[in-house]
């Protein structure tokens, strides 16, 4: 039996001291097939030519520096999507950012250590084979769309000559249209997170006793809240908003409004599409698009918000699950959420989330660093790798606290993995 083949990936090394080019082909070559380039020029023909699935760009080079040779290659449809990590002496505080700026991913500084050049190459190239397939998914949906489309009509068709019988039924007839192309077209990327925040939101609307109607349009604000990312760039929606470039923060803020866009033309579901609009206004009317404050946000984008903190609370930890997503929303109390709402929550978000914990656990769950807040308590003491300590165990976590920790882990000093914090209150 022929075993299948791994495809090799190609990096492009450029830099023009052949000696540096020599250490990096000697550290990689034996995962990577290795390309290399003397001049910027020379690099932009290669990858507009044969394209390579990494570039290793110094900064410093006679005909373009490696700015601008970047910039170029992201300016290009050929090249745009492939990652460039800077390799360079250039220390001042001010290359990292004008590097990140100008497309890079990474930034490896001279001299470069063996296993530090592997393992960034190796995450970059990790990120690009699930960026690629985001890609790709993008590029099928206008073909889904229109595959859909005749489907769509001929049931819409079908249910139209019902409306003529009972008119109440023709804003959700319009609801079924719209999300029998939708959700098809979301399922990979939002579908879970879209359906569990619907149903969150929906029920705590019943339990607020507002109307059937009211309910079932809050449920399908949720289930489409997040429609107006799809045609972003792939991944972007999916880093926290501080990871996010100025370009990438723009084009997130937005998307409520392209939201809302789906919604104009449908007169009887407006209001859906205001709740889609608002879902990122804050309590205290420090969100977006509008900088909405209190009892301006709409009651569904004030439930949305509640049940998106949630969700994503949920799902940032492996266990303790429930009670930590309704203690992550307790923390935005007053600032990004209603606090006269989230009480409403309590029970499904406990039947939604509970896992049964097993004998002895303590009550505790491990945080991503970049989902840490202020007001957490640690419940295991903080060290470095090396064995320096940091914060003790039961430190309730302030900004500052919060600021050593991420810059700690870019600079790779904490070992892998995140934050042990108490999910409840230990006291």
């Amino acid at each position: 039996m022929i075993e299948e083949q791994k495809m090799t990936r190609t990096i492009l090394i450029v830099d023009d001291t052949p000696e540096n080019v020599d250490l990096l082909e000697a550290i990689l070559s034996a995962e990577y097939d290795i390309r290399s380039a003397a001049s910027g020029s020379e690099a932009l023909q290669i990858a507009r030519e044969t394209p390579p699935d990494l570039i290793l760009l110094d900064i410093m080079m006679p005909d373009m520096n490696g700015y601008d040779v970047c910039r170029v290659l992201k300016a290009d449809s050929v090249s745009k999507n492939i990652p460039v990590i800077f390799v360079t002496a250039l220390l001042n505080p001010g290359d990292e950012t004008r590097g990140f700026e100008a497309g890079a991913v990474d930034y490896i500084t001279k001299p470069v250590i063996g296993a530090i050049v592997r393992s960034r190459v190796k995450a970059q190239l990790a990120l690009k084979e699930k960026l690629d397939t985001l890609e790709e998914w993008n590029s099928n949906l206008k073909k889904r769309l229109l595959h859909s489309i005749s489907t769509i009509r001929e049931k819409t068709g079908a249910l139209m000559s019902a409306e003529e019988k009972v008119s109440d039924l023709h804003g959700y007839l319009l609801s079924l249209e719209l999300l029998s192309g939708i959700l098809e077209l979301m399922e990979n990327r939002f579908g879970v997170s879209s359906r569990a925040v619907s149903e969150l939101a929906g029920d705590a609307a019943r339990k607020m006793k507002l109307s059937a109607e009211d309910v079932a349009k809050i449920r399908l604000a949720g289930l489409l809240h997040n429609v107006g990312t799809l045609g972003t760039k792939p991944g972007s929606s999916e880093k926290n908003e501080f990871q996010m470039t100025f370009s990438e923060l723009k084009e997130f803020q937005a998307h409520p409004l392209r939201g809302e866009e789906l919604f104009n033309s449908l007169e009887d579901l407006q209001d859906v599409g205001q709740m889609v609009r608002s879902h990122h206004e804050a309590f205290n009317g420090s969100g977006f698009p509008d900088g909405l404050k209190g009892d301006e946000i709409p009651v569904g984008a004030r439930l949305l918000a509640i049940a998106d903190v949630i969700e994503n609370g949920a799902n940032s930890v492996s266990n303790g699950r429930e009670e930590y997503a309704l203690a992550n929303a307790r923390r935005y109390a007053g600032t990004l959420l209603d606090p006269s709402l989230i009480t409403y929550f309590t029970t499904i978000t406990r039947v939604m989330y509970f896992e049964k914990e097993k004998p002895g656990a303590a009550e505790e769950v491990e945080v991503p660093i970049n989902d840490l807040i202020s007001g957490m308590q640690l419940s295991r003491e903080l060290s470095t790798e090396a064995g320096e300590l940091l914060l003790r165990k039961g430190r309730k976590l302030a900004s500052d606290d919060i600021f050593l920790i991420r810059h700690s882990k870019r600079m790779n000093l904490l070992p892998e993995g995140g934050i042990w914090i108490y999910a409840g209150n230990p006291e």
